[in-house]
């Protein structure tokens, strides 16, 4: 009988020797480091969503570019975020997307999906620290700062 079960090895490779990005301690950390992830000639253009990944100490080990919409709208797929925190061994992770239109208050839609995924992080044991929404403009709005973390 042939067996049809496939077998997943896990590895972790850092690519660069430089091994975090910064610390972040609030919602200003995560936005200055946030302003040189997202594509600043595109960000008045398409919502864009990324993540990025921070240790125990609070350090970023990575980001991810994960998702991209368009003019108004970008959709996320929690699975993938949570795959990628599983195999960078992330211990919390701060998610980000933008909102062309300059608009900092979350939608309804924002607001759902960040539940959903705080609660997909309780289960795999990362913690959501923050979610932020960037404007081309007028800064950020922290979903921590505001009490919906």
């Amino acid at each position: 009988m042939k067996n049809f079960l496939y077998e997943l090895k896990l590895s972790y490779h850092r690519t660069s020797e430089d091994p975090v990005m910064g610390t972040i301690k609030n919602s200003r950390d995560s936005f200055e480091i946030l302003k040189r992830v997202f594509d600043q000639d595109l960000i008045e253009a398409r919502e864009e969503f990324v993540i990025l990944y921070l240790n125990r100490s609070n350090q970023v080990i990575g980001y991810y570019k994960a998702f991209q919409g368009g003019v108004a709208s970008v959709v996320c797929d929690p699975k993938l975020i949570l795959t990628m925190a599983l195999k960078t061994l992330a211990s919390s992770i701060v998610l980000a997307h933008n909102h062309p239109s300059g608009r900092k208050d979350p939608s309804a839609q924002d607001l759902r999906m960040t539940e959903n995924i705080k609660q997909a992080c309780r289960w795999v044991d990362v913690e959501l620290f923050d979610h932020l929404i960037l404007t081309p403009r007028s800064g950020y709005y922290s979903f921590a700062d505001e009490g919906k973390i």
